[in-house]
């Protein structure tokens, strides 16, 4: 009598074939992490340059005055029409007494409020005005009717060190996103 044998894999032969797609994921996946944070940096670095280029042309179509407001603290950015007191306060001046109050991003106001948060691993090191240099508290930038700015330079960096600078001329409100090399 002939016994038919019963095809398929034996116990070890699934533990064996566990083990090495295991041992290949462990490898694997750290060389995807880097990629994946650089790719949340660009990410944020376009979307920050995004909204400032929108900032500029509300200003300029609305002919008012828009201001867009780093954050530091709490690693986003606030794109708002301030009041016309606010908006005669001196820029970045870190000697200036006047608290900073920014919009509560849960209320999403008619006058053109946007918030975003930069993801988890990305953050706000530091802005650059003619005046000063800040690396915490708040960073603001205004574009004004005319299509001009403020000026001011911010920098993003991600956990890794690799960095974006956007670069705002402060004569004709232009933005412009580099890589830091280096």
């Amino acid at each position: 009598m002939h016994r038919r044998r019963h095809r398929g894999f034996t116990l070890l032969e699934l533990i064996v074939v566990l083990v090495i797609i295991s041992l290949m994921s462990a490898l694997v996946v750290p060389k995807l992490a880097g990629p994946m944070s650089n790719l949340d940096l660009k990410t944020a670095s376009k979307k920050i340059s995004a909204s400032l280029r929108y900032a500029r042309s509300r200003a300029a179509s609305e002919k008012t005055t828009y201001e867009a407001l780093f954050d530091f603290e709490k690693n986003r950015l606030v794109i708002t029409n301030p009041s016309p007191a606010k908006a005669d306060i001196p820029i970045n001046n870190p000697g200036n007494s006047t608290p900073i109050q920014p919009p509560d991003p849960e209320q999403d106001r008619p006058e053109g409020l946007k918030t975003y948060h930069l993801p988890d691993g990305v953050k706000l090191a530091k802005g650059v005005s003619r005046e000063t240099d800040v690396h915490s508290g708040f960073f603001r930038i205004f574009f004004f009717p005319s299509g001009g700015s403020s000026g001011g330079e911010i920098t993003v960096a991600n956990e890794r060190g690799r960095q974006y600078k956007i670069n705002v001329d402060f004569i004709t409100g232009t933005v412009q996103l580099s890589e830091v090399t280096g």
